[in-house]
């Protein structure tokens, strides 16, 4: 890997899509979710004013892309001022496309495929309601994500059971376990959208810092990582407050020297 410095003008002849993960590279980390059933609070970070600045400005060379886990009801609220024109969301880690006032669902999911989330969901419901360190469910039309304040190996085991096919993941992050088929994730995301805007992976910027970034970090031309020891890319930038807005500032410097 390579510090995000070493990035030359020459390197990014090709891009015209950046796409940026959202907690912990364009938005502080800190995801609080109380879920007592009947209702549901979630307090996140809000987006910080000088990023929205320099994303609007970096649309001036690039299509710009978010693309999370969230839903994309909450990155509509929250990138609202982003969009629409040269701007784009990638949600629920790959399944839907906001894009020019359409939102595209990317894949149809099977009846093998609902069935276990369905089988799954109902088992951590009771994990979530007798288990105290299980915090609550972050509600998604179809990525099953359960916040706790620590891991729960019991998740892990549950997900194998229902899912004797081998089919699904369900990662750790640290804050929450994302549980969804493998074959839906941010990178092929990445890659509809990339098709939508008529170019390829191969002219994509993308960063990221967790697991659910690697997708995207490897099938991006450029992969950059703000947490090298979790993620491995071919750039990284660490000691910032948010590693997006070191490459923000990369892209904008390179563009207008």
């Amino acid at each position: 890997m390579q510090h995000l410095d070493e990035l030359k003008k020459s390197d990014i002849a090709n891009i015209k899509i950046v796409c940026f993960d959202v907690d912990g590279v364009t938005i502080q980390r800190g995801t609080k979710i109380i879920d007592t059933g009947d209702i549901q609070t979630m307090k996140t970070i809000p987006l910080e004013s000088k990023i929205l600045k320099k994303l609007l400005r970096l649309k001036q060379y690039f299509h710009v892309t978010i693309n999370s886990g969230r839903s994309s009801f909450y990155l509509t609220k929250v990138f609202s001022e982003l969009l629409w024109d040269n701007a784009s969301l990638i949600s629920e880690n790959g399944i839907f496309v906001l894009y020019d006032g359409q939102l595209i669902q990317n894949f149809k999911f099977s009846s093998y495929e609902l069935e276990v989330l369905k089988r799954v969901t109902r088992r951590l419901k009771e994990i979530a309601k007798n288990d105290q360190r299980a915090a609550g469910f972050e509600y998604k039309m179809f990525l099953l994500v359960l916040h706790c304040h620590q891991s729960i190996p019991e998740v892990l085991k549950v997900v194998e059971e229902e899912d004797s096919n081998g089919e699904f993941y369900c990662w750790w992050n640290g804050e929450a376990y994302d549980i969804c088929p493998k074959r839906f994730n941010k990178g092929v995301g990445l890659k509809k959208l990339a098709e939508l805007l008529g170019y390829g992976p191969e002219n994509a910027i993308a960063i990221g810092n967790g697991v659910n970034d690697k997708d995207m970090t490897d099938i991006a031309a450029i992969g950059v990582t703000t947490d090298k020891e979790h993620l491995k890319a071919d750039y990284y930038c660490e000691g910032e407050h948010l590693g997006g807005e070191y490459l923000m500032d990369k892209l904008i410097e390179l563009k207008e020297s």
